[in-house]
């Protein structure tokens, strides 16, 4: 989509919010609105603006919550519920004096801050922490501009994310649901690219599988791990809170209890073809034969036996591959079947408790 702007000036900031103009003007307009990719999880500098909106203005948030794995990886468990839990306590509608509403969108990564007069489009995230970073982009005034994204773009937006409400169990429980999945959905994208290389022929994309790039490999595997175990715990939680609310569902039940996360690990685990290709190491491969090998090469030969070594270990990284190569794609099937399972829970979560559901 392309959108002609007639005026507009660039603005570029460190230090400060390249968006302080627009905050500004929250005191001057009857409707603001926010797209974000991210929230200030300790700070409150922004969070303390909106809460001083006079009662008659109209506030919307769209956010997404952080997806980056690292966020998420480490000795604390379920990192990514905590996370998910400061967002919805940091934007609870009922803490906020305005017309407030808070709407999710777990694919967002644009940035708008914006009221009924002046708009502000560019890299800086609603975020306290955006001050410290360089950060770019336009600001407009243009009437025009501002009323077509008001009317067109916004419900555009608002109607592909989840809208937040605070007093709803299943909502928050969707939510949480949500996120999980598009963390699981991302990795398993990360792991199949890891096995894949793309190129360009003639302005077409194409792919080739290939298991030469092992470190990027084995690095997404082990967030994969990570991720289904959040995904898992994610599922159980949902099945759990339908039971103590009186709803059952035997297909939800089906599909948490036959999930195949275990099996899923177990086929990347120790001791199979794909753990035996990600622990090799080429170089320690090259030395070891050195050294067990020179003694019995004249001495003029050293230096071609040495550089030998290099082609005899990258043909048994080969051979370590051809062998991981079905069994990697065996994964990836797996992986495609536990989305696709992950995708039929989702349509089967009640959208509010006093859903009348018959999935028995």
């Amino acid at each position: 989509m392309k959108i002609p702007i007639k005026e507009a000036e660039f603005v570029m900031a460190q230090g400060e919010l390249a968006f302080q103009e627009v905050l500004g003007d929250f005191n001057n307009t009857d409707y603001v609105f926010i797209l974000t990719y991210n929230i200030s999880a300790k700070n409150t500098n922004l969070i303390n603006t909106l809460e001083k909106i006079p009662s008659t203005t109209t506030v919307d948030i769209i956010t997404n919550i952080p997806n980056r794995f690292e966020t998420y990886y480490g000795n604390a468990r379920n990192k990514a519920r905590k996370l998910i839990n400061v967002y919805l306590n940091k934007l609870d509608p009922e803490k906020f004096n305005s017309i407030f509403s808070t709407h999710f969108n777990f694919k967002n990564h644009a940035k708008i801050i914006m009221t009924n007069n002046i708009v502000f489009i560019g890299s800086s995230n609603f975020s306290d922490e955006s001050a410290s970073n360089i950060e770019c982009g336009i600001i407009s005034r243009n009437s025009d501009f501002i009323s077509m994204l008001r009317k067109t773009i916004i419900p555009q937006l608002k109607e592909s994310s989840e809208e937040y409400y605070s007093d709803d169990i299943m909502n928050k429980l969707i939510i949480e649901y949500k996120f999980n999945y598009f963390l699981l959905s991302s990795i398993i994208e990360e792991v199949r690219m890891s096995c894949h290389s793309v190129y360009n022929e003639r302005g077409i994309y194409q792919e080739i599988f290939g298991l030469m790039n092992s470190y990027y490999f084995a690095e997404n595997l082990e967030k994969l791990k990570a991720t289904m175990d959040e995904f898992e715990n994610a599922c159980y939680r949902v099945m759990h809170q339908l039971e103590e609310l009186g709803i059952e569902s035997e297909d939800i039940n089906e599909i948490v209890e036959n999930l195949g996360i275990e099996e899923i690990y177990l086929m990347y685990s120790t001791d199979t073809n794909i753990d035996e290709f990600l622990l090799f190491n080429n170089q320690q491969y090259a030395m070891e034969y050195i050294n067990e090998n020179e003694i019995f090469v004249d001495s003029d030969d050293i230096d071609e036996f040495r550089a030998s070594a290099s082609q005899i270990a990258h043909e048994k990284e080969s051979e370590l591959a051809e062998l991981a190569e079905s069994d990697v794609k065996n994964l990836l099937d797996e992986l495609n079947v536990l989305k696709g399972k992950a995708e039929d829970l989702l349509s089967l979560i009640p959208q509010s408790v006093n859903e009348n559901i018959d999935n028995t």
